[in-house]
């Protein structure tokens, strides 16, 4: 195994662990910042930063014609999936917002399917049936919650528009080849994300007195800054360029898990044995379909 590889899975490693406590630490950040002016923060802070070494590195900037794809990209990423998934999760558990997360192979399959026309084998179809109806019987053992008000439905909506957002971003990188560094790239879309978010936030969410905001709370906004945007991001784009697509998949098991165990453990947040089993059956979805998209 050269250095190259190891590195590879040292990404990956992050990924899978580190991308799963962003959901557990942007729970605590939420007491205290609105969700939009978290997210639109965050995005503007790391793409800034992420930027600034890039150019230090003296990483070619993208020409007009990318930087236009790279407004959109930030939008659907950052500005809608980001920023949604964050004010979904302050009604609704954060592990369950990671597990609606898991949905996103099966609506890319879905996805190019109806609109692409690519065609869905039959034993796609079946791994498509087992993924949403494990994910059904999570959302239906918080029936309880579901009674309470509006509040739970609305988190569970806006995590799902979040995953439609994040599908769209991801077919159009697929189908638009971008040129130039991935890593440029995604600090571009970060920026851009970020800008939009942090100024929505300022005509819908109410007034943020920054000064009110405590030590804790801006220490876990900076790990998710620092950790959740840069670190993992790039780990990311790393792991894609020197590990094979199926490897890089795992991420997608271990992300809630570590998720629900933080939620559970630390923030006390109502779990329902179905949880697991439904659980199981949502990544044995996941499983059949990258393994029958062969």
């Amino acid at each position: 195994m050269n250095s190259s590889t190891k590195r590879g899975y040292l990404a990956l490693a992050a990924i899978s662990i580190l991308w799963g406590t962003t959901w557990f630490t942007s729970k605590l950040v939420l007491k205290e910042l609105p969700p939009l002016f978290m997210s639109g923060l965050r995005q503007l802070a790391a793409g800034t930063l992420l930027l600034a070494w890039l150019s230090f590195k003296k990483v070619s900037w993208p020409n007009r014609k990318e930087m236009m794809r790279h407004v959109l990209l930030g939008f659907l990423f950052f500005t809608c999936s980001n920023g949604l998934s964050t004010w979904g999760i302050k009604y609704i558990p954060s592990f369950a917002g990671a597990l609606i997360g898991c949905l996103m192979p099966f609506v890319l399959v879905l996805a190019n399917g109806f609109l692409f026309g690519e065609k869905v084998r039959p034993g796609i179809w079946g791994s498509l049936l087992a993924g949403f109806t494990g994910i059904a019987i999570i959302l239906f053992s918080f029936n309880k919650e579901f009674q309470v008000g509006p509040d739970f439905m609305v988190g569970v909506g806006l995590c799902l528009i979040s995953l439609i957002t994040w599908t769209t971003g991801t077919i159009t990188v697929a189908r638009q080849h971008l040129q130039g560094n991935p890593y440029m790239g995604v600090a571009w879309q970060m920026l851009f994300g970020g800008v939009l978010s942090f100024f929505i936030s300022l005509v819908i969410e109410p007034h943020v007195h920054l000064a009110e905001v405590s030590f804790g709370t801006w220490l876990n906004w900076f790990y998710l800054v620092f950790i959740g945007s840069i670190v993992c991001f790039v780990s990311y784009q790393y792991a894609l360029k020197t590990l094979p697509m199926s490897m890089v998949s795992i991420y997608v098991y271990v992300n809630p898990i570590v998720a629900m165990a933080l939620g559970i453990l630390f923030l006390r947040e109502p779990f329902h044995w179905q949880v697991i089993p439904g659980a199981l059956l949502t990544f044995l979805g996941i499983y059949g379909v990258k393994k029958f998209q062969v």
